[in-house]
């Protein structure tokens, strides 16, 4: 297990063992910068409060990297040096709109280096598509090293499919994946009967700080540190929407390479798949396209897009 992965737990068993029911308790955005124990920079963007405990949930905004944090470690502020970080830049950079609806966000990173796999689990009666990982899993490349993905789940789908989220939560503890774990939000909204200018989280009446942080909240709940990324569903984002994302202090990620929808893979692409199974031909293409490439490719994490390591 990971250091991150080791405090969110030690921190939830804390707050949740002796009072589940405490569940209820603050979780509120902040943005703290400050500097750690170590010396390093890092930025608390929520606070929870939990059982009369304290916690903030924070960024190492050079690797992309979340932890939990105790108050005390707040006591050093620091100034506005982490506007020249990674994160900083990415977070003024990608919560600035594109030209359209859908194309918001980190699209692509270096188109030297590699290819960033990315997954959707949006609400879904069907299983996890597991076809998806066990072909990644089988490239030469990730014979003795976890295969990087990027998992954008929301929490219905979570709450519906728990023996799903254990059996990727296995692999990770097999060091077969390495998953970074983006909000989808907690409902997914989507109306089939709506234009997609007044649908999804443009849908009116969705409550988009809610969506937001209640999926953060199941995700630790399920002693999961969510990541400082963000996915629209249906990647569709308004210019009010990416600011009320940047005031959360998260990072959209895109994608331009929906490979359902046909779009090919190129240098430094995110690839686009659902997971959920509702979208078999998206499997069926990044199938085809690792067998096309012989394996011969190199997926990295999605904090690598962004100059982070």
């Amino acid at each position: 297990m990971d250091n991150v992965a080791r405090s969110v737990r030690i921190f939830l068993a804390l707050l949740f063992l002796l009072a589940p029911a405490a569940y209820a308790g603050e979780y509120t955005p902040v943005f703290k910068p400050y500097i750690d124990r170590s010396g390093q920079l890092k930025i608390a963007i929520r606070k929870s409060v939990e059982a009369e405990k304290t916690a903030y949930l924070s960024v190492d905004p050079r690797t992309f990297k979340t932890s939990m944090a105790k108050e005390a470690e707040l006591a050093k502020a620091a100034g506005n040096e982490w506007k020249e970080t990674p994160y900083g830049k990415a977070l003024l950079r990608y919560t600035t709109r594109g030209n359209g609806l859908q194309d918001s966000g980190l699209l692509a990173g270096d188109p030297d280096k590699g290819l960033f796999l990315t997954v959707d689990l949006c609400p879904s009666r069907k299983p996890l598509d597991t076809a998806l990982f066990e072909a990644a899993m089988k490239l030469p490349a990730f014979k003795e090293r976890p295969v990087p993905v990027a998992i954008a789940v929301s929490g219905l789908w979570m709450d519906e499919h728990r023996n799903d989220m254990d059996w990727v939560l296995g692999k990770i503890g097999e060091k077969r994946l390495k998953v970074t774990w983006v909000n989808h939000s907690w409902s997914h909204p989507y109306d089939a009967n709506r234009p997609m200018e007044e649908n999804f989280l443009l849908k009116p009446g969705v409550d988009f700080e809610k969506e937001v942080l209640e999926e953060e909240r199941a995700l630790l709940k399920r002693g999961v540190a969510p990541s400082p990324f963000f996915r629209f569903p249906g990647l569709v984002a308004d210019r009010v929407l990416l600011e009320r994302l940047r005031a959360l202090s998260l990072i959209p990620i895109g994608a331009n390479a929906w490979l359902a929808k046909g779009e090919e893979p190129v240098g430094g692409s995110v690839i686009l798949v659902h997971g959920n199974g509702n979208e078999p031909e998206g499997i069926r293409r990044l199938i085809e396209f690792f067998d096309e490439r012989n394996g011969n490719m190199e997926l990295l994490p999605i904090e690598e897009a962004f100059g982070g390591k």
